[in-house]
Formats: structure tokens, sequence, C-alpha cells
């Protein structure tokens, strides 16, 4: 077997990448929500307010039908496999991030790659995995915040990458796979539980991380954020202004404490120019809150790092959360993996039912699944760990459990 891969990357971490720009053209059929993006601080308060009102659904609320939506999209991917790999049945993982974070959620260079998802599924277990930046997310395609980029439209795109893999069609990946696995983290566990609902056959079997069915807990979720337009939050990622912008203000006074600062850098990033209406958390505490349980992650290192990397997610996106199926039709394997102190999907404390016959709030996830077999299913609580499984000392730990029972319900590729 051959793989034609072009700019080989990260050959010290012992597995082969090359990252990619795929163009898909897409087609879903969204809700219609007849609200305007929030341009300040105020009205952007008043919106999340608005979704954390319990005793009322927000997205029926504001919903006003439904309307088509066509285009050409560009997604940006990353496909790794194994330096050593000689098999002729390789099995890939498609891994989809959540709120927050871009595809390197699952590739974490921080600490030698010691956090690295792809690391372990690669080089300990020999699968390949293509990871990629969401619509909306990175350097792929952007779009309108509310009724554009919103749940149904990226389910169609990790389908449509999912449907290149399997006519081998991928760029730069010369093999026609026959298996394909789906991990998800938090919103992308959404849309790979609802990628196998509209299309069964699309997946072998599913990992499902930081969710469960049980959403009564996501405004806490929505409130710990204390949302903000992505642009003024952050200006010169997310905003329109440049280098020439900055400078002109500061250098008009040299006495101003941020010109020393400014005056050596030449370059930076172009910004992403996102619209009002792309949000995100609004500092480092608001991120601790959402992701990460204390003390169980390096506060020094990889909270300043979700903090500087920080993506954006759109209204479209927090609104169509709630348009899930509350049954799944798939019939292969599912993993339901989140930490013990998860907060938009377990409050705090996924071990607190109040029924000592329910073991743990994810547990009730496989009422769900009524076509999977008892022994294809799985609810596993990871301790000592929030929201961001990743993130926290015990990754690795979580990593060992999902491609385990990737190997033990589906295939293990041959090496």
């Amino acid at each position: 077997m051959y793989f034609a891969l072009f700019a080989l990357m990260g050959l010290a971490s012992a597995k082969m990448c090359v990252n990619n720009t795929v163009t898909v053209n897409l087609s879903a059929n969204n809700v219609n929500f007849n609200i305007s993006a929030p341009k300040s601080q105020y009205e952007v308060t008043m919106m999340v307010q608005f979704l954390a009102r319990q005793g009322q659904n927000a997205t029926d609320r504001l919903a006003s039908g439904f309307h088509s939506v066509n285009g050409t999209y560009t997604i940006s991917t990353q496909f790794c496999r194994p330096d050593n790999m000689t098999g002729s049945n390789p099995v890939v993982q498609v891994l989809t991030h959540g709120v927050g974070f871009d595809k390197t959620y699952w590739d974490l260079s921080y600490d030698n790659y010691n956090y690295s998802y792809v690391n372990q599924a690669t080089d300990t277990y020999g699968y390949c995995t293509l990871s990629y930046d969401r619509l909306g997310v990175g350097n792929s395609s952007k779009g309108e915040p509310i009724n554009e980029i919103q749940l149904n439209l990226e389910v169609e795109a990790l389908n449509a990458l999912t449907s290149l893999l399997r006519t081998g069609s991928f760029p730069g990946v010369n093999h026609t796979f026959t298996t394909v696995l789906h991990a998800g983290h938090s919103f992308g566990s959404e849309l790979t539980y609802a990628l196998v609902n509209t299309y069964p056959d699309a997946s072998n079997g599913i990992a499902l991380t930081g969710f469960s069915t049980n959403s009564s807990f996501m405004s806490q979720f929505t409130q710990a954020a204390n949302f903000a337009n992505a642009n003024v939050n952050q200006p010169l990622r997310f905003g329109n202004y440049t280098l020439a912008d900055i400078q002109s203000l500061l250098f008009k006074d040299i006495t101003n404490p941020l010109f020393n600062y400014i005056a050596g850098i030449t370059s930076l990033p172009p910004s992403q120019n996102l619209p009002n209406g792309y949000l995100v958390a609004s500092n480092a505490a608001a991120i601790q809150a959402l992701f990460f349980a204390p003390p169980f992650f390096d506060y020094t290192g990889l909270l300043p790092l979700a903090e500087e990397t920080k993506q954006a997610a759109t209204i479209g996106e927090l609104l169509t959360t709630a348009t899930l199926a509350p049954t799944n039709s798939f019939t292969g394997p599912v993993l339901v993996i989140t930490g013990d102190q998860d907060t938009p999907f377990c409050g705090g404390n996924c071990l607190a039912t109040g029924d000592p016959m329910v073991p743990s709030v994810i547990s009730t996830t496989q009422k769900s699944f009524p076509n999977v077999p008892a022994g294809n299913f799985l609810a596993y609580v990871q301790p000592n760990t929030g929201h961001a499984l990743n993130f926290h000392y015990n990754a690795t730990g979580a990593y060992s459990v999902i491609n385990s029972f990737f190997g033990r319900t589906v295939a293990m590729p041959s090496r």
C-alpha cells in the first residue's frame, strides 16, 4: 500500500502528516433565525442571558422555518499515518474538535506532543487520522454567523470529508478506506452524533468525548463563557485591525508605554476579520471555568495556551445544538467518554445522578442508541478531568480507552 503524502511533517513524533486544504460543495437545510448579530457587549450578554434562561427552548422561540444553504467551501485538514505502516488494511479516524478549539486540539504540540491524541492513535495503535478545522474556524471557510454556519451545514462538511476517504478521492492520500471511525469533542461529538443519525453507513464506530444527551446543564456553560464578539475581544486575531493600524496609533506618541513593545514587530499573522456574531469566551478565567478541572492540569502552560489559541463559535452553532434527534438510528459501536468534572454535560459531577440505579449522567446516553447492542456501547467517566479532556494530565489514559474500544469493537489496522 502506498500513500502519496507530500509536505511531510511531524517526523520527530514518529508520525507522518500532511496539511491540505480541501474544497467541497455543500448543501444543507438550515434553521432560519430572524435575529441580528449583537453589536455591543451589552447585546451579547443580553443574548446569553436569553439563551441560558430556564423553562424555555430558545431555539424554538427564535426559529422561523428552514432555508437552503448551498455553496463551495474550503476545509483545512491534517491527515496523519504511522511512519512504519506496511499493512494493506489501514483504518482511519476522523476527528472533529469542539467549540473554542481548532484541529490542533487533537495534536497538541505542547510538552513535545505528550498530550497529542494523534500521536497515540498513530504510533501506538496504528490508525490513520484526519483532523480538520470546522467551518468558521481557523483556516477553513468563514460564513454568516447566524443562518449559515450551523450544525446541519457542518454535518454535511463532515460527511463530505468522510466520503472522500471512502471513495479514495481525498487529496494527497492514495487509498480507499473501507473502515472509517469518527471521534468528536463536545460540539464535534454533536456533529458526529448527527452524522451517524443522518448517514448511518458513514461510520463504522464512534467515540463521543465531552458529551452526553443530558442538556440540562448547558446554561452553566453558556453563562460561564461570558461570551464576547471575537473581533472586539482579540481584534488583532479576529478583527480587521492590521499591524499598520496599531503602529499608526502608538507611534503618534512615543511616550506611550506600548511603543517599545510594538516597535520591533515587523509582521503579524493575518486577521480572520470575523463579523459580529462570532463569539469567544472572554478571558482565561472563563476558559478555566468552561474546560478545566483544577488542579488536574498544567495551569501555567495549558491554560494560557487555550486562551491564546481560542477559536470563535457562531451564534448559529450555539442555537442549533438543541436540534439533535433524541433517538439515533446508528447501529455501530458507540463510546461516550467524558470527564468526571465536565460542566456542560454533567454540571461538574458526572457521578451525581440522584439515582443509585444510574451510575453516571453520561450512561443515560445509551437510551438514544436503541439499535446498538449492549456489548457495543460503553459510557466511561474519565477521572480528574474537565470538559477539555485532551488538556488534562491523564489525557493519554483516556486515549487508551478510546483506541482500545475501537480495536475491540471494530478493527485494529493491520501493520
